[in-house]
């Protein structure tokens, strides 16, 4: 270990000096070795800590001494708001006070994250802030005008509720609405005031999004607009990763969209061509929902020819010429050309997208019809392959990139991650060991006899064994499942029973995990969203039930275009994804070493199936058993243990 790591981490370190109680952990030591490695060295890394390790202030003190000693800016991305304000608001802090080496921090989030005082006194103006909403919204919007008199940062986070998005879109702006230096309250503009305090910073917490913008502006232009320069970067979440880089770099394009730009065009005086665009913007997509309702249409667009978009494109074209003429309009003020700029820009981006999506042009993008609910469409896009854009424009040009997640490796390696996010070849590389005793504290049960999932009778023998868990663990059980089918249907069998059952959607999802903490013996049912983020220790959750192998979706467009390209896609790359979207939900289960608990998996392909050893051998050691029965025995033994 590094001299300064040993006097952090060891046994009669800052850490041992600070913290009574304090025990090292091996490996969180390992993970802060490999990030001192990567930066000192120039080198990139793959790090996997399981729940525990305490990966974040693995990774945050190499951070901090390079930033100090080697005078380095570092940037931190991650997947969610939460872990960005545990950083900033927890493991920095603490960092920070127990740590000789002096540093600075920021958190920088998108703009749209900061209240803009421009369409704050627009909304206002126009009257959109008074009588205009449901009451629940009213009483958002009173709220939110009451803490943006306050606020010294701006940040919608420090809002004790989350507001509705039709609320908090009267209040801020995406960088492409941005009036830049045309905007009257730039020099308050709380979002300005985030990116000059980032540019002072050693240590940058960001998220992926703002790294991908990043990447895409610098690439444009050749500057670094979006995040100040930086030398060494951390990727926590990584597993996360590949699929933002498709989000982002993918568009969607919705009768909304053309709505908006409607607007702009009667902002700007012409509400014969604002008429214009929502006419032909509501035909085309209204052409585009029947083509997705019909048995032409499979799964994603492979063909152009399915609609006409020529009379949208002159709409679209007039408003660019408008706009622009606007913008260079020297009568007009410097507000009014910085907003002709936008819309103009914003229109421009709009036509080609959408030429692009009609025509599929792309070979590299996968083109889709997104129908809801309602018979609404949108046009979407993403790119097939992030790999080599992520290889060029990130591991080429950061010296360092360390990524670290609980779940990177598939079957003990790194090699699904590595082709997904285009790692370079000589990769530091470090599973860190669990501290947790799985062999004691954990419970695998694959029951015996169970129908196919794909099955009919399938879900009646799952709900029936669901309340058999629930029967052995009093309540204290989260389901996880794959679709809301299956959710739904468990759930009507268990309403009305002694425990309180507890079901995604009903109430916000922070709402729901913490009625499901404090209400020990409730039951939790979830889908996607709780697979991953939920952190109940203790014994509100001692059975984790899971419905299915958590494949993805074969309709979805982007797998639907790898399995056409990979003949071996089904192992090469479903397999992994499925692999660490189940170790996620099962990491779950222990969250602490007093913890005790069952995980029960209804898919008895992980048991029957060859392709089934590759999710076991990827799940922690833990004692398994097809039998049922066995939970309420290893529960009762657990106790006894802890008793004695």
């Amino acid at each position: 270990m590094n001299d300064y790591l040993s006097e952090v981490f060891g046994d009669g370190g800052l850490f041992a000096s600070r913290f009574p109680g304090y025990e090292m952990r091996e490996g969180q030591v390992a993970l802060a070795r490999m990030v001192d490695e990567a930066m000192r060295g120039g080198r990139h890394a793959l790090g996997e800590g399981p729940c525990g390790t305490g990966k974040s202030v693995a990774y945050a003190v190499p951070a901090v001494h390079h930033a100090h000693h080697e005078k380095k800016r570092v940037v931190i991305a991650t997947a969610n708001i939460a872990l960005q304000e545990q950083l900033v608001r927890k493991d920095l802090p603490m960092l920070a006070s127990v740590l000789p080496w002096p540093f600075t921090f920021a958190l920088l989030k998108g703009r749209n994250n900061y209240v803009c005082l421009d369409r704050m006194a627009e909304s206002e103006a126009r009257g959109e802030l008074r009588g205009l909403y449901y009451d629940d919204q009213q009483r958002q919007v009173d709220e939110v005008l009451a803490w943006a008199e306050a606020t010294k940062t701006g940040d919608v986070s420090e809002l004790a509720f989350i507001p509705h998005a039709q609320v908090w879109s009267k209040f801020s702006v995406g960088s492409e609405e941005c009036k830049g230096d045309g905007c009257p309250f730039r020099d308050d503009c709380y979002a300005e005031r985030a990116k000059a305090t980032a540019q002072g910073a050693d240590i940058v917490v960001t998220n992926y999004h703002m790294l991908f913008a990043h990447l895409a502006v610098r690439q444009a232009t050749g500057q670094d607009l979006v995040l100040p320069a930086f030398d060494l970067l951390v990727l926590d979440e990584a597993h996360e990763a590949a699929e933002i880089a498709r989000e982002f770099f993918g568009f969607t394009l919705s009768e909304h969209t053309f709505g908006r730009l409607a607007s702009a065009a009667a902002d700007l005086g012409n509400k014969q061509l604002a008429g214009e665009l929502r006419q032909e913007a509501q035909r085309l997509f209204a052409t585009l929902a029947d083509f997705a309702r019909s048995p032409r249409y499979k799964k994603r667009l492979k063909a152009p020819g399915f609609a006409n978009d020529a009379a949208l494109q002159r709409a679209l074209g007039k408003l660019v010429a408008l706009a622009k003429g606007r913008a260079e309009d020297e009568l007009a003020d410097k507000k009014e050309r910085a907003t002709a700029r936008n819309v103009a820009k914003n229109a421009a981006t709009a036509a080609a997208r959408l030429s692009e999506g009609l025509a599929q042009s792309n070979p590299a993008c996968v083109y889709w019809l997104d129908l809801d609910n309602k018979g609404r469409t949108k046009l979407r896009s993403k790119p097939i392959d992030v790999s080599g854009l992520l290889r060029e424009e990130l591991f080429a040009r950061c010296p360092s990139v360390s990524l670290v997640s609980a779940t990177l490796t598939t079957s003990g390696t790194f090699d699904f991650v590595r082709r997904e996010l285009g790692v370079p070849e000589g990769a530091l590389e470090v599973v860190a060991e669990t501290p947790f005793d799985f062999a004691s504290q954990a419970l695998l049960v694959v029951p015996e006899r169970l129908p196919d999932p794909r099955d009919a009778d399938f879900i009646d023998e799952a709900a029936r064994i669901f309340q058999h868990v629930v029967d052995a663990c009093d309540g204290r059980t989260l389901g996880l499942f794959t679709s809301y089918r299956n959710l739904n249907a468990v759930y009507e069998r268990l309403d009305g029973r002694e425990h309180r059952v507890l079901r995604q959607g009903e109430l916000p999802r922070a709402e729901l995990t913490r009625l499901f903490k404090e209400d020990v013996g409730s039951i939790l049912l979830g889908t996607e969203s709780f697979w991953t983020g939920i952190d109940v220790a203790g014994e509100a959750l001692t059975g984790l039930v899971i419905d299915k192998l958590p494949f993805p979706p074969p309709d979805d467009p982007v797998i639907d275009a790898i399995c056409e390209r990979d003949p071996r896609a089904f192992d090469n790359y479903l397999v992994p994804l499925a692999i660490i979207a189940l170790r996620q939900g099962v990491g779950r289960l222990i969250r602490c070493k007093t913890d005790v608990g069952v995980a029960v998996i209804l898919d008895k392909r992980i048991a029957e199936k060859g392709y089934g050893k590759k999710f076991l051998k990827s799940l922690p050691p833990m004692l398994t058993t097809r039998r049922v029965e066995n939970i309420t025995r290893f529960l009762e033994e657990a106790a006894y243990a802890r008793a004695s």
